[in-house]
């Protein structure tokens, strides 16, 4: 990709409209085609395409990427209303049923993070549930044609429909498969959002006339903290998520009740506290604004020096990385975890994995050999894809890694 068009288009959600206008001009067709990839996976193709609309400066743009962008964003408004329905559906439907429940990410966001949904390339929904209604929460998801197919230690993935993965080609267009994540909330008491405590803090939100429960505001925030920050400590983190949580904060910069709240959680919780430091820190260097609260400027001002280093030096890896990401986010873990023997074997685990990674398709029963057979091949071509991620970026870490130790030796002498 062209790393300064890159950097250009996400200057664009900070800079005024006259100088924009000429570093986007000065592009040619070639250069915008080698950034189409970084573009869709980070997430940025939509709001970009939204604020070159806003300031007026359509003519920046060349006519077939500007029509790219304009098609794109008319399927992805499509798939948008497609999975509208079937979130409002499920919302239904656990509300009849009498599930304890908030809507997580996705659609709870507007008008907060994103004021139009359809600038957001979703792929699923995600809901939190109480623990104790995980039986009941899997049966009405059955009901309505999904299987489980993923299960972590707080969260179980759900697919229905095609079997099949869709294509990169058609990012934005509705999909056959559809994809639930059920994230669950325990008694105990939880750093962050997810916890049996957040389920009895919910706000209603309208949509369409009927009303949906949410996060607070401070349980949302905290959510779209803790989110990002998990995501930077592993290999992908898209920078739309990085442009939410600052619209996020724009969005609430005069919600002084607000951040006491959260100036309460990050003093009962250091590891809160040094989550909203860095992410405020990535957000404000890559699409900040001049009303950050001073509440989180404390936040940065407190972080630690070898994590304010990893941000400044690894943010913009992090921004303009191409999917899968990097391995880079190991140097955060380093910073932040304990040194002990386990943590040691755990960081050797995530530069070479020796294990298959997780099935990205999921079969009919029913299926035919010939469907199968192709099955195969997307898991087989998956499979080698990570191989060369894992090859590649572990080279690269390493090589780093001699650099970073040196750096942080130099800072704390």
């Amino acid at each position: 990709m062209n790393r300064d068009l890159a950097k250009a288009v996400t200057d664009i959600f900070r800079e005024e409209r006259s100088g924009i206008y000429e570093r986007l001009a000065a592009f040619e067709y070639r250069q915008w085609v080698k950034t189409y990839s970084w573009l869709d996976a980070s997430g940025l193709a939509l709001y970009f395409r939204d604020r070159v609309r806003l300031l007026g400066i359509e003519s920046a743009v060349p006519d077939r990427a500007l029509e790219r962008l304009e098609k794109n964003a008319a399927d992805n408004r499509n798939k948008t209303e497609e999975m509208f329905g079937e979130f409002l559906e499920i919302n239904r439907r656990f509300k009849v049923a009498g599930v304890t429940y908030v809507n997580l990410k996705g659609f709870s966001l507007i008008p907060d993070a994103c004021e139009d949904a359809a600038l957001r390339c979703q792929f699923d929904l995600d809901f939190l549930v109480a623990r104790s209604d995980s039986v009941l929460c899997e049966q009405i998801l059955e009901q309505n044609g999904y299987v489980l197919t993923g299960v972590g230690k707080d969260v179980r993935e759900y697919k229905a429909g095609s079997g099949q993965v869709p294509s990169a080609r058609d990012l934005y267009k509705a999909k056959q498969q559809k994809s639930v994540e059920i994230h669950f909330a325990d008694s105990e008491k939880n750093e962050g959002a997810f916890s049996t405590e957040s389920l009895s803090r919910i706000q209603w939100n309208r949509f369409d006339g009927f009303e949906i429960p949410a996060h607070s505001d401070c349980d949302k925030f905290l959510g779209l903290t803790l989110h990002l920050f998990k995501h930077l400590r592993s290999e992908w983190t898209r920078a739309s998520w990085v442009l939410e949580y600052a619209n996020f904060i724009r969005f609430h910069c005069d919600n002084e009740q607000l951040w006491l709240e959260v100036k309460r959680c990050m003093t009962s919780s250091p590891r809160t506290k040094l989550a909203i430091g860095a992410v405020t820190l990535l957000a404000d260097r890559h699409f900040g604004s001049k009303q950050l609260p001073n509440i989180l400027r404390g936040a940065i001002s407190e972080l630690p020096v070898s994590v304010r280093l990893w941000v400044e030096r690894y943010g913009s890896n992090v921004i303009f990385a191409k999917f899968p990401g990097t391995k880079f986010y190991l140097l955060l873990e380093k910073s932040i975890s304990r040194k002990d023997d386990v943590e040691s074997f755990k960081m050797r685990g995530r530069l070479f994995p020796f294990h298959l990674p997780p099935k990205i398709s999921v079969g009919r029963e029913d299926a035919g050999l010939l469907e199968r057979l192709k099955q195969l091949q997307v898991e087989a071509k998956f499979v080698l894809f990570r191989l060369r991620f894992h090859v590649t970026q572990g080279i690269a870490y390493m090589i780093e890694a001699s650099r970073w130790k040196r750096n942080v030796a130099s800072l704390q002498s």
